[in-house]
């Protein structure tokens, strides 16, 4: 069943997952097989036996895909300012390469 965490409690180490239809089932830690400990509005995938929720895991979500960027956020000045300062050693190395080149020539 798939279901949410609404509720768990640290000091008694029991907690209370609704499940898709609403009902509401009472599970505890020794059930929990999930990543790092339980909390409210966790998803949740779990088993039930005798009425109580076991075999309790984090819900196994569908990876999403990366979203199209459709406009870019508009620059402040510190970050206007690097790209002219890459370009300026861009120059200045491609100056360097040249006066190389040019007294190997000679």
């Amino acid at each position: 069943m798939i279901g949410e965490i609404i509720h768990f409690d640290d000091a008694e180490q029991q907690g209370t997952i609704r499940d898709e239809k609403g009902g509401e089932h009472v599970f505890d830690l020794v059930g929990w097989r999930g990543r790092g400990l339980p909390g409210p509005g966790l998803a949740v995938d779990f088993e039930l036996r005798d009425g109580r929720a076991v075999q309790v895991f984090n819900a196994r979500i569908k990876q999403q895909k990366a979203r199209r960027v459709v406009s870019m956020p508009p620059e402040s000045e510190a970050d206007a300012a690097r790209p002219v300062t890459r370009k300026r050693w861009w120059l200045a190395g491609l100056a360097i390469v040249v006066l190389v080149l040019a007294g190997l020539w000679i």
